[in-house]
């Protein structure tokens, strides 16, 4: 099989050079032909020059006219790929060394439509953010595990994701990326399998107001993607998915509204009863930390407040994301969030 690996990259000159090496260099013990594109958005940096003084014939480095947005130069760049299998890779995740071999042997099995690698998270520790993300990164892996034992994961992640590129399509504006493009692979009756052994770093900033806007909108256009693909959630269409489908993308982001409703009804009721009493004074300090957690960083010193902080960002990002999704709003360009190494 001919591979094809996609990198879009917006303003990525420190870690460009270092992401087409690391993903050159892969073990291919199938001996795959491969080819490397990595497109630049409107890169107003040196993410280009680094890109192109890279001397190998495999990598192809091409660029949009102008700044048109992520899904847009996705779409460029499907149109010149020539590969079997896309492997979808952002910029700043450095792929394990057997990444390449456990994502090919998944697409052995001809019911295989993509396959998702696994996440792992390092980054600053001083605001807690990225060991709290680490936290929720391993449970989502080991929910895909599960997933992929009862018939195949939902949903791929951006950082590293494969398809067979007759699976792979235009991307409308607005959309997840990863969601739509892999949904779309189960809607055509193939499944989608987990590749743990494909392992990609990523690093995680520490600026709360960053990570609640992207949260927001990776809502935000993960809820237009699920709309889109409603009919998916038809369990007469896809069985088993169908529920998984509805439980981990549309129930998980109604969460905020379970939570608000049980906050205020435990408000209500807190004159009720000593065990009402209890547990509502235990649900506001449990707020109460988060919101301190996200405005004052010595908070997320405190034992638990990290994750306390993280589970209240979430929540509220997902109700904002829908929100903005409700009023119209459509996320298409925005630049990628990088701490200072």
């Amino acid at each position: 099989m001919k591979v094809s690996f996609l990198i879009p990259a917006h303003n990525e000159g420190a870690i460009i050079a270092e992401k087409i090496e690391n993903t050159l260099g892969l073990s291919n013990t199938g001996g795959h032909e491969i080819e490397v594109l990595v497109i630049s958005d409107g890169s107003t940096d040196d993410t280009v020059a680094k890109a192109r003084g890279i001397d190998d014939p495999r990598l192809r480095v091409v660029e949009t006219p102008g700044r048109s947005g992520k899904l847009k130069a996705l779409n460029q760049a499907l149109e010149l790929l020539s590969g079997d299998v896309v492997i979808f890779s952002d910029a700043n995740a450095l792929l394990s060394d057997g990444a390449l071999d456990a994502i090919m042997v998944q697409f052995g099995d001809p019911h295989v439509g993509g396959v998702c690698g696994q996440i792992t998270v390092e980054g600053k520790s001083k605001g807690g953010i990225a060991g709290a993300d680490a936290l929720f990164w391993r449970y989502d892996q080991w929910l895909k595990g599960v997933e992929s034992d009862l018939g195949g994961v939902v949903s791929a992640q951006g950082s590293i994701y494969a398809m067979r590129r007759h699976l792979t399509g235009p991307i409308p504006q607005g959309v997840a990326d990863d969601f739509l493009m892999s949904v779309r692979g189960v809607a055509q009756g193939y499944r989608l399998a987990f590749a743990p052994q494909a392992q990609t770093v990523e690093r995680v900033t520490e600026r709360v107001g960053d990570e609640m806007g992207r949260r927001v909108r990776s809502t935000e256009m993960g809820w237009r993607g699920l709309m889109m693909m409603r009919s998916v959630m038809n369990p007469a269409r896809t069985g088993i998915y169908a529920w998984q489908l509805i439980s981990h993308k549309f129930l998980r982001r109604l969460m905020p509204l379970f939570l608000a409703v049980a906050f205020l009804a435990n408000l209500a009721l807190m004159g009720s009863g000593t065990g009402w009493f209890v547990l509502g004074l235990l649900q506001i300090l449990f707020y109460a930390l988060g919101l301190g957690a996200a405005y004052v960083p010595a908070i997320r010193r405190l034992p638990l407040a990290p994750k306390v902080m993280f589970f209240c960002m979430g929540n509220l990002a997902m109700a904002l994301g829908i929100w903005k999704y409700y009023r119209g709003v459509e996320s298409s360009v925005w630049t990628p969030i990088r701490d200072d190494a």
